[in-house]
């Protein structure tokens, strides 16, 4: 079985840790809603919710076992803690695990309402 992943930062296409697990499918740019991106000073994102806000990121298929390597790659209970959560895209809602930053935002910058990383795309167009 494979497990869906939403990924907002370094994990996406172009960015630093893209490819590190190995093989993995694209399968849909997202959206998720009411959460905004933090900018922390090591250089990645943190999302948190944020009314209002949203933030732009890429849905992939990963395998079962690629799973754990996303969760040590994430500090997944500590840094950060995986939801399943519901990923808007341009067919639909899709669920798909999510890493939800775990520590104090306070003193980091928040980014614009529309929430992208360190890309300037927009997800919902065929550029």
């Amino acid at each position: 079985m494979a497990q869906l992943v939403f990924t907002y930062g370094t994990l996406m296409k172009n960015q630093a840790a893209y490819g590190r697990f190995g093989e993995v499918e694209f399968v849909s740019d997202g959206v998720l809603h009411d959460y905004g991106i933090y900018e922390v000073k090591e250089g990645y994102p943190a999302a948190v919710p944020v009314k209002g806000f949203s933030v732009y990121g890429e849905i992939y298929r990963i395998k079962d076992e690629l799973l754990e390597c996303f969760d040590r790659y994430e500090l997944e209970g500590d840094l950060y803690i995986r939801h399943l959560m519901k990923i808007e895209t341009e067919t639909g809602l899709i669920d798909a695990w999510f890493y939800e930053y775990n520590k104090d935002v306070c003193g980091l910058e928040l980014r614009a309402p529309v929430g992208k990383w360190n890309t300037v795309r927009n997800p919902y167009t065929k550029e």
